[in-house]
């Protein structure tokens, strides 16, 4: 990687483009001059349902995406907390359960299913692992796992002093 590059506070975010579960290519790189909250996940644990029913991701998107947030969900796609399907993916994300019924409010934002390594470029464990970066593309905040509201809240304030 480059110098300064690296999974780290105040390293720059290792650059990187996947394909969402829509097939269209999303590149992180093109993505400055926002903040951008990666956000990996596995459609399969307990975690990662807990924290989509509180709903605050979909809050916090609804809330500061007009000013500039970006959120992406990757999910690892490994056994036995990732989905096995793209389209797994992105019903978990859209909180439908495979037979269409509601499980929880709707995330709208990207999701895609990591075929290329990125969770582990990343070093994602456990799960969730949040990565929020600056619009200089620069890792300000990383979080491992999710224990309750409160963590909603310390993202919120991250996100809240970047987009001031």
């Amino acid at each position: 990687p480059e110098p300064g590059v690296g999974i780290e506070t105040g390293q720059s975010a290792p650059a990187f483009t996947i394909q969402d579960v829509n097939h269209t290519a999303w590149n992180l790189s093109l993505h400055r001059g926002q903040v951008v909250l990666l956000d990996f996940m596995g459609a399969n644990c307990e975690s990662c349902a807990t924290e989509m029913s509180a709903g605050g991701l979909q809050r916090l998107h609804a809330t500061y995406s007009p000013r500039g947030l970006t959120i992406l969900s990757i999910d690892t796609g490994k056994f036995p907390l990732g989905a096995y399907t793209a389209e797994e993916a992105w019903r978990f994300v859209r909180g439908l359960n495979a037979d269409g019924s509601r499980r929880w409010e709707a995330g709208v934002w990207p999701v895609a299913l990591d075929t290329q390594g990125i969770t582990g470029t990343y070093a994602v464990s456990p799960l969730p692992m949040k990565y929020l970066i600056d619009a200089s593309g620069k890792i300000v905040w990383k979080h491992l796992g999710y224990s309750g509201p409160a963590d909603t809240d310390a993202l919120e304030a991250q996100i809240a002093a970047l987009l001031r």
